[in-house]
Formats: structure tokens, C-alpha cells, sequence
């Protein structure tokens, strides 16, 4: 009886033995799935991040660039218009003469090129001058 026990602990033995190396297979095979990577396929990857990298660079300064010239222009225009009461006087004036004839603060924005908050600025000062609140 000691030998068909031996015979049986031995045949248990070979069949997990067998399980587990199909079970190491099979983890091996799958581990080989998750190493092969395309290189070729990643280093054109990576060539396309950086050029676009690069380009995206260039548009941020090219952007910065016109940010200030724009800035500069505005600062200009603003010294000028500033310095020249007249300029000022008349844009005054022709706010509130359109005002006085009814048009709407859009109409008025639109027919001197100035943003209707400027207008509803000018207008709300001439009223707050003249003591209408």
C-alpha cells in the first residue's frame, strides 16, 4: 500500500508540475507581448513631438513679438490722442450730439469705430457733469 501511495503522490507531483510550467509559459509569453514595443514607430513619435515642440515655440514668440508691438501701438496712440485735447473734444462732442439724436450707444460705437464702453463712459460722465444720476 506504501508503494501505490508513492505511486500516487508521485503522479500528482508530475501533473502540477506539468501545470505550473504551462502556467510559466503562458506568463511568459505574455510578459514577451508587453515587451516588444514598436521602437521605430515611438522614435518617429518622439522626432513628430519635437518638431511640433519647436514649431509651437516659434508661434508663442512670433506671438509675443506682436503682443508687443501691439502694446507699443496702443501706448502711442494713446500718448497722441491724449496730448491732442481736440481729438478728445471732438469724439465728446460727436457722442453726445448722436446721443441727443436718439441713436443707441451701439449705433453710436458703430458709426465712430469706438467700443460701446467707451461710449457709455463718455455718456455716463456728461450726465454725472450735467448732475443727471
Amino acid at each position: 500500500m506504501s508503494n501505490d501511495l508513492w505511486e500516487l503522490y508521485f503522479f500528482i507531483q508530475i501533473v502540477l508540475d506539468a501545470l505550473l510550467l504551462v502556467a510559466l509559459l503562458l506568463l511568459f509569453l505574455k510578459f514577451r507581448k508587453l515587451t516588444r514595443l514598436p521602437i521605430g514607430d515611438l522614435s518617429e513619435r518622439l522626432s513628430l513631438a519635437e518638431k511640433l515642440t519647436k514649431d509651437l515655440e516659434r508661434y508663442v514668440e512670433e506671438e509675443k513679438k506682436l503682443l508687443e508691438k501691439v502694446k507699443l501701438a496702443l501706448e502711442t496712440g494713446t500718448k497722441i490722442w491724449e496730448e491732442s485735447g481736440e481729438g478728445r473734444k471732438s469724439i465728446k462732442e460727436k457722442i453726445c450730439e448722436l446721443s441727443r439724436k436718439g441713436l443707441s450707444t451701439e449705433e453710436i460705437s458703430k458709426k465712430l469705430s469706438l467700443s460701446e464702453g467707451e461710449v457709455e463712459l463718455v455718456l455716463s460722465l456728461e450726465r454725472f457733469r450735467r448732475g443727471e444720476r
